[in-house]
């Protein structure tokens, strides 16, 4: 086991600090308790954060100070940060180095040399996956206006070096990074340094993969055509992208590899027999997927995109749960259908058609609803309310006797 990964480069609010604590409690109370032991005899798994961009502000707000201190009480936490980032906001990281010394560790820019960049120490905390080496990167947001797809070529540029195959998934608004002849006048432009990447994966004998989903490029005016061999291609996008279905996407998410996103988690599961078990097949090792849905049902497409690739992954047998978590739980709100809306934007009724599925399950997070003071519609079926402690099994465990190694974390 090599630890567990919370990586975000999105700002932390006051609502997900309190929940993030409640899942390294149960973590260290339940999973670990000798832990907190002063001699533990075994040693406990951290939980690593690797806090980036905005994510920074945590060490200077005032309301996420208590969050902080109950962190530092607990052994298994320890956070990273770009120095870098930190420099650009003006935070100084001294003060919590010294009073925290091991759990505060800052990567200095001048460290960004190879094997020593806060990028190789992500990928070093990760550990070996099965199968031939590779990381994944679920884009949904558009480059320049987000750091997150600062972070892809970054990433994918330290894996490459490294002798990991990256691999691009384009979603939502995430299609744009692979544009082609982009002009920023202030910033590394992002599609030309992806293919770069590609390039010298490939010469490297790597096998990158840039797929942009097909419904997200087509609704953002990517005008395709078929190409060769009936391959869908646009020249709107850079050569090495290429524009495939959603399932298509999904499917690499039946392999092992660390899939990330803007904000995500990479759980190892811990297995703790008392009896011989009996050895899976590939196809029950899927690793299971836990999708947050945050963000409210219809002023963006968030919740749409979640309920969409949950939906994709569940087709293949991927164990699939989504907790409507914060804004999210205004999904579950009001009654009857508003005259006039289309089908596949009315969450009510995706969720009703959906919630049968055998390998996807909806749950909902109780203290958000109870912190904004709405009613759940009752004549929603198969939505399961969770409370802190529940909440925290459905991250940290898989679906009740599935045999996995990992668990996948996103957050829409």
């Amino acid at each position: 086991m090599d630890g567990n990964i919370f990586f975000t480069s999105e700002p932390l609010t006051a609502e997900r600090l309190s929940w993030l604590v409640e899942l390294l409690k149960y973590y260290t109370t339940r999973l670990f308790p000798e832990s907190l032991h002063h001699h533990p005899r075994t040693p406990t798994p951290p939980f690593t954060f690797f806090l980036l961009g905005d994510a920074c502000n945590i060490l200077i707000g005032r309301e996420h100070q208590r969050s902080l201190e109950i962190f530092f009480r607990l052994p298994c936490f320890r956070c990273i940060f770009d120095q870098g980032d930190l420099h650009v906001r003006r935070i100084s990281i001294e003060p919590f180095r010294i009073r925290y010394p091991g759990q505060v560790i800052p990567i200095a820019p001048g460290d960004n040399l190879p094997g020593r960049s806060i990028w190789d120490c992500l990928m070093n905390t990760m550990g070996k996956t099965p199968g031939p080496p590779s990381i994944g990167f679920l884009q949904m947001r558009s480059p320049y206006m987000f750091q997150s797809s600062s972070c892809v070529v970054d990433l994918f540029r330290a894996a490459a070096r490294t002798g990991i195959s990256p691999e691009f998934y384009g979603y939502l608004d995430g299609v744009h990074a692979m544009h082609r002849d982009q002009r920023p006048p202030h910033h590394v432009n992002i599609g030309e340094a992806l293919s770069d990447i590609y390039r010298v994966a490939f010469t490297k004998g790597l096998f990158p993969r840039y797929l942009i989903c097909q419904e997200s490029a087509a609704s953002r005016g990517y005008c395709t055509f078929s190409g060769d061999n009936g391959r869908v291609v646009s020249a709107s996008l850079i050569p090495q992208a290429r524009i495939k279905s959603l399932d298509h996407i999904v499917s690499r998410f039946c392999m092992s590899h660390r899939i990330f996103s803007h904000t995500s988690f990479f759980v190892d599961v811990v297995v703790q027999r008392k009896i011989p078990s009996v050895k899976f097949s590939a196809e029950r090792k899927k690793p299971s997927l836990v999708i947050l849905a945050s963000h409210s049902p219809y002023g963006t497409e968030f919740t749409k995109g979640a309920i969409s690739l949950a939906v994709a992954c569940a087709h293949q047998n991927i164990p699939t749960r989504i907790v409507f978590i914060e804004d999210g739980v205004y999904t579950l709100t009001g009654s009857e259908s508003p005259a006039g809306m289309w089908a596949d934007m009315d969450m009510h009724a995706l969720i009703e058609a959906t919630s049968r599925m055998d390998t996807l399950e909806y749950y909902v997070y109780t203290p958000s609803s109870q912190a904004r003071g709405i009613a759940i519609n009752p004549s929603i079926k198969g939505v399961c309310p969770v409370n802190p402690t529940e909440f925290s099994q459905v991250l940290l465990t898989p679906p009740a006797g599935l045999e996995v190694d990992h668990q996948r974390v996103l957050v829409f």
